[in-house]
């Protein structure tokens, strides 16, 4: 609801208007009363007023007076002028002090309720407004660690950004960098092995490494940074625009090292280091630094753990031939489309021997195994009317996207975790395919069975080969087709006997048996007397 303030020296018009509000069906909060414009004044100090009906002419302070005053301190106040003079200079006046109302006395009732719901609903539509803008601001302001992060990705990542839009973003992020800046650049790995920790965790752990970071350098340097991977944290630095800093290279690799010990200090975790020995110009280095720090990282893992070193100019990378365990025969796309899973997991533990060789060279190897991989797994879905997405999940899926990023380590876990649900998608598929195709046979021995049904003539009417047909019903009833044949020809002759005059010799065509001796051999062998003997023995006991 809505403070109203009413504003006149002639007491009765006050009255005259509190009583109009009050009658009305406006919704408004408290009413105050004034008689001159030093006692509005004061009511404007002591209460929250969102509307001010005022008269112009009043003793020492007039109402455009007022209303200047009242401009002086708050824009949002709605004010409403009364005035007995159609005068053309209070009318402009009013206006550019943006009164919401000129009003010509005598007042008329239903132009002042009108008047005041017109002022009610531009005060609720500026609430609104600025609700939205405060809630965009503290979203974006939550964010922000977000987008400084995602932009220093990108960057690092050779994309093109253009100067425009990286000049408003840098400035709309609140980060002390321009373009043509020289940078320094640093990249830190945890080397602990982090199994049991959970994504929030190493989240978490890595949350408070640039906690640590942002302190020990930010005496020296203006920071940005990124955790690129599940362990990796990249850096820029530059030095401080009011500080003057003696030997800012040697001071950057003392600070890194602080850093480093630090971290095991209170951490309990080592962190390995690598420092570019030469300054950058941001942005248009930054993907090549960066490449050349990721080789850096590659050629020391497994050698040891926390690490100190310097990014020298590397030598390009050459590389060293195809990923031939990615192109051996039987392909990857084979293994799996058959249903070999243990070979095909065989076969990408190769593959990442191999890489891990490898990989070293350029970190193309580990996109073109990506391809690959992930273009498999997308077929086998698909074959399974499925999309990638629903077999290995939303967040599985997501990780995609950021596949550039990745280490060695972070690719494989994720090539197995999509491998071990695609093999249950293809053992759940698989279930229900089989249970199709037993369906299929059998509806076409019911239909078929006074014609030659066989082994042959039922994979011609499923479509499947005849070793494949009989190795997949063995598995799925535990019986082989010709026996199920045998048991319900035999089964169905039984009821033909019981509920039907037919002769033996006709039973014995409906089931299939085109010879009567041969078929009163096998009945015989299954129920211990002949079909004649069977029927006979229902009807006696039936007499």
């Amino acid at each position: 609801m809505f403070n109203l303030l009413i504003v006149d020296d002639h007491p009765y018009q006050v009255d005259s208007i509190v009583y109009t509000v009050e009658q009305s069906s406006l919704d408004v909060g408290a009413i105050y009363k004034a008689h001159s414009a030093a006692e509005a004044l004061e009511w404007m100090k002591r209460e929250t007023i969102h509307i001010v009906i005022t008269d112009i002419r009043m003793p020492e302070i007039s109402g455009i007076g007022l209303i200047e005053r009242i401009r002086q301190t708050s824009k949002q106040v709605k004010c409403i002028l009364l005035s007995s003079y159609a005068d053309f200079e209070y009318a402009q006046q009013a206006l550019e002090l943006q009164t919401s109302k000129y009003l010509m006395k005598p007042v008329k009732t239903h132009e002042l309720i009108e008047t005041l719901q017109n002022v009610m609903e531009q005060l609720r539509a500026e609430q609104e407004a600025e609700q939205t803008m405060q809630q965009t601001i503290y979203t974006f302001r939550e964010n922000l660690p977000i987008l400084r992060e995602r932009l220093l990705q990108k960057l690092l990542s050779g994309e093109n950004v253009p100067k425009s839009e990286l000049t408003h973003k840098l400035s709309a992020y609140n980060l002390p960098f321009e373009v043509g800046d020289n940078v320094a650049l640093a990249v830190f790995q945890l080397e602990d092995d982090l199994t049991g920790y959970n994504e929030y965790d190493v989240s978490l752990l890595m949350y408070a490494v640039s906690n640590i970071a942002e302190e020990v350098f930010g005496d020296c340097f203006d920071v940005w940074h990124t955790r690129f991977t599940a362990k990796r944290l990249v850096m820029l630095a530059k030095t401080a625009g009011h500080k003057q800093i003696y030997q800012p290279q040697g001071q950057l690799e003392r600070k890194a090292k602080e850093l480093q010990r630090l971290v095991y200090r209170y951490l309990k975790h080592m962190l390995s280091v690598g420092v570019l020995h030469s300054w950058r110009r941001f942005p248009e280095d930054l993907a090549v630094s960066y490449e050349k720090a990721k080789r850096l990282l590659r050629s020391q893992e497994g050698k040891a753990a926390g690490f100190f070193a310097g990014v020298e100019d590397l030598p390009d990378p050459t590389l060293q031939g195809l990923i031939e365990s990615l192109y051996a025969q039987p392909s990857l796309m084979t293994l799996l489309e058959t249903g070999r899973w243990q070979d095909a997991r065989a076969r990408l533990e190769i593959i990442f021997a191999e890489l891990e060789q490898k990989w070293m060279c350029s970190s193309e190897y580990l996109s073109e195994a990506f391809f690959i991989i992930a273009g498999t797994f997308q077929f086998v879905a698909h074959k399974n009317g499925k999309r990638l997405i629903d077999v290995i999940g939303v967040s599985d899926h997501a990780l995609i996207q950021e596949y550039i990023h990745w280490d060695l380590s972070a690719f494989r876990s994720w090539v197995l975790r999509s491998l071990e649900r695609l093999q249950i998608l293809a053992a759940s598929t698989s279930y229900d395919q089989n249970r199709s195709l037993i369906q299929r046979i059998h509806q076409f021995i019911e239909t078929n069975l006074e014609k030659d049904v066989s082994l042959q003539s039922i994979s011609e009417a499923v479509g499947l080969h005849p070793s494949y047909v009989s190795k997949v019903y063995r598995e799925e009833t535990g019986l082989t087709l010709s026996d199920y044949l045998l048991q319900y020809r035999l089964e169905y002759s039984a009821e033909l006997l019981r509920n039907t005059d037919c002769k033996v010799y006709e039973v014995s065509s409906r089931v299939g048996y085109q010879t009567p001796h041969y078929f009163i051999k096998l009945f015989k062998k299954a129920y211990g007397m002949t079909p004649q003997q069977f029927r006979n023995t229902l009807k006696g006991a039936s007499g």
